[in-house]
């Protein structure tokens, strides 16, 4: 699952923290049995990394999200026009599609 996030464009760091959780979860529960041996420092680092995954994934986008909308709307308009011209562009240059492929391949 944290492969297809990576494949998605997941966040290096998040990819990172969740790796660390996983792998520390792991070891705690396997084979069967969860381990309440864990260090001060080991649980502290959990906490901070499901906090950096939280704040990462959840909390920097809404934060994000709200100021965008907050824009004035004649502003994301312009925005939303110069979005549209920046993929007519990258449309334009683009590979040639499989199209030409097929005329070639027949």
């Amino acid at each position: 699952m944290i492969g297809q996030l990576v494949t998605d464009g997941l966040n290096v760091r998040v990819k990172q923290a969740l790796d660390v959780v996983r792998v520390t979860g792991n070891d705690a529960v396997h084979p069967g049995t969860i381990s309440f041996g864990d260090d001060p420092a080991t649980v502290t680092t959990l906490f901070k990394m499901v906090n950096l995954i939280a704040e990462k994934m959840i909390s920097e986008p809404k934060h994000v999200e709200e100021a965008f909308a907050a824009l004035p709307p004649e502003k994301l308009k312009w925005i939303e026009e110069r979005d549209k011209g920046a993929l007519r562009k990258q449309q334009q240059f683009a590979t040639p599609s499989t199209a030409n492929d097929e005329k070639s391949d027949g």
